[in-house]
């Protein structure tokens, strides 16, 4: 699974700062902290510095991270300004699509579309942003994406499963009707 999932992150640690490493420092100090927590002084020092593309120890960039955590004004500006790339891909295959699609923000998931992002990649797992939004229930960023790319409901993962069939057994008709291929 996903080492950044929202059930298994271990991005940024709970330590005392005297048990920190430097990994962990380095991280706290870069332009992904700033990210995680919307602080768009800090973003936009680190894009004027021409670090908007730069990514952690598993390859995410900021863009992941404001994504996963529903930043819009953040998502914005590293796109227009920082020019980050939408597709950027983290070493098990997610992109910020994926995360913000799981996590079911929707104003971030049509920023990233409307950025051109490509609903069809697939992460290590063979999981598109759809199924990530099917696995984890959210009706709105599924119909968003279909509407976008009704193909999208056909693609097999590497369980060859399609999104309908994660969704949750007591999802509603309306989501089982959207989904079904």
């Amino acid at each position: 699974m996903d080492q950044h999932d929202a059930d298994h992150c271990k991005c940024h640690k709970q330590a005392a700062p005297a048990q920190q490493t430097l990994t962990d420092m380095e991280f706290d100090r870069g332009i992904w902290n700033a990210a995680i927590y919307n602080e768009p002084e800090r973003v936009r020092n680190f894009i004027g510095r021409g670090k908007s593309m730069d990514r952690d120890d598993f390859d995410y960039t900021a863009l992941h991270y404001a994504a996963r955590n529903g930043n819009v004004e953040i998502c914005k500006m590293l796109i227009e300004d920082g020019k980050a790339d939408v597709d950027a891909i983290t070493k098990a295959g997610a992109t910020a699509l994926h995360r913000a699609a799981m996590m079911g923000h929707l104003n971030v998931v049509k920023l990233l579309v409307a950025a051109k992002a490509n609903l069809q990649l697939q992460d290590e797992y063979g999981q598109t942003a759809l199924h990530r939004a099917a696995i984890r229930g959210h009706l709105d960023v599924c119909k968003f994406l279909l509407e976008q790319d009704p193909k999208l409901k056909e693609i097999k993962d590497k369980k060859e499963k399609i999104p309908y069939e994660y969704i949750m057994e007591n999802a509603n008709d309306d989501f089982k009707i959207l989904l079904k291929p």
